[in-house]
């Protein structure tokens, strides 16, 4: 597939050097969802885990969902309606949210709360060709589609702390990573003057990253001292925690992955980041 990719991206490129008629400027803005896939699908378990063994509860982990976005795009018109356009851009998606746990242990009472900040990042670099279409005098319609190459960076944190033992523990987990995949759009722009439009998009992008491997930092610190573990080779684990009930579970391991009484179906784990795109800006024509 990705062959296949980088074929149509150099067809495209090609044919806008060959045959440049017009060149128009598009910059814009405004909002990307993702889909998550595997870390989003552990996040109920990671709360059933702690609200099974908690007395009681508040709050919950948030998917992450969506982030703003910008993109600019080099257009070159083959003709009146066929264009080819080069473009890159970024987006961000992060939140987070907290847990907190009250319950009972043979030495008493305890508090406790667990942390998930995820933040992935995104720099897609892309080829689209475009098909303009007029509607009315002053508004076109603008269909397009094309490969996808991203740079995506994966931070995640997940801090703990425990009124047992004074414990809190700050643990961090960061991947750069790539992913090839594609994008298809919808446009509709209003020409203000002969060579301004202001625009408004839709679109749907798809491409996934996977073996997620990256720097992870652990630190322990309570009453009983200070640990600290690190390593470049660890990995996103996904994983199912069998303690009375089953449940989906997330963490950084090496490439063994996670072992020991209760684990079940690890594999490391996939983040999707096909989604949509709503934008808004301006096409400027030279």
């Amino acid at each position: 597939m990705r062959k296949g990719i980088l074929s149509l991206a150099l067809i495209l490129t090609a044919a806008a050097l060959a045959y440049p008629q017009q060149v128009s400027f598009k910059l814009a803005g405004g909002l990307s969802w993702i889909n998550g896939d595997d870390f989003n699908a552990a996040l109920p378990g990671e709360y059933n885990l702690i609200k099974a063994s908690a007395l009681t509860t508040s709050g919950t982990f948030k998917n992450l969902t969506s982030g703003p976005h910008f993109q600019a795009e080099l257009i070159t018109h083959i003709s009146r309606r066929i264009a080819v356009g080069l473009g890159g851009g970024y987006y961000r998606v992060s939140n987070q949210s907290i847990v907190a746990g009250s319950g009972q242990t043979a030495d008493g009472p305890y508090d406790a709360t667990s942390t998930f900040a995820p933040q992935v990042s995104v720099i897609p670099f892309f080829v689209n060709l475009h098909y303009f279409a007029d509607l009315a005098p002053k508004i076109k319609i603008d269909v397009y589609a094309g490969p996808v190459f991203s740079i995506v960076q994966t931070h995640i944190e997940n801090p703990t702390t425990s009124t047992v033992l004074s414990t809190s523990t700050s643990e961090v987990f960061t991947a750069s990573s790539t992913s090839f995949g594609g994008q298809a759009g919808l446009g509709v722009s209003y020409r203000i003057t002969s060579r301004i439009f202001l625009i408004a998009d839709g679109s749907y992008h798809f491409g996934k990253t996977t073996d997620l491997i990256g720097n992870w930092v652990k630190n322990v610190n309570s009453t009983a001292g200070f640990t600290s573990s690190s390593s470049d080779q660890y990995y996103l684990w996904t994983y199912d925690y069998a303690q009375g009930n089953t449940y989906s579970r997330i963490g950084f391991f090496d490439v063994s992955g996670p072992t020991g009484d209760g684990i079940a179906n690890a594999k490391k784990a996939e983040i999707d980041i096909s989604g949509i795109q709503l934008s808004a800006g301006i096409r400027i024509s030279f």
